[in-house]
């Protein structure tokens, strides 16, 4: 697996995390999208190459501001780990 973060300056992303997972889980090689430690970003985590123009159509169709894309995060917080741990 293969992960990316995925930005939206100005943006409030870790409060709409479920509706952006949502919307990209249409790709079916897309795996998760996890947290990070900045409210604007987000932790793709994806099988095979990464569809950065196709998660941008989709999220921007949605209503979404247009992300950008860059190195997998060293911060991604999975939430099963931290449920697993209480």
């Amino acid at each position: 697996m293969r992960t990316c973060e995925m930005r939206f300056p100005g943006f409030d992303a870790r409060s709409n995390r479920g509706l952006i997972r949502w919307e990209l889980f249409v790709d079916h090689d897309l795996r998760d999208v996890l947290m990070t430690s900045r409210d604007d970003a987000l932790c793709v985590v994806f099988l095979g190459e990464p569809r950065f123009m196709e998660w941008t159509r989709v999220l921007t169709e949605a209503g979404f501001p247009r992300p950008e894309f860059g190195d997998a995060p060293a911060d991604a917080i999975d939430e099963g780990l931290s449920d697993a741990a209480a």
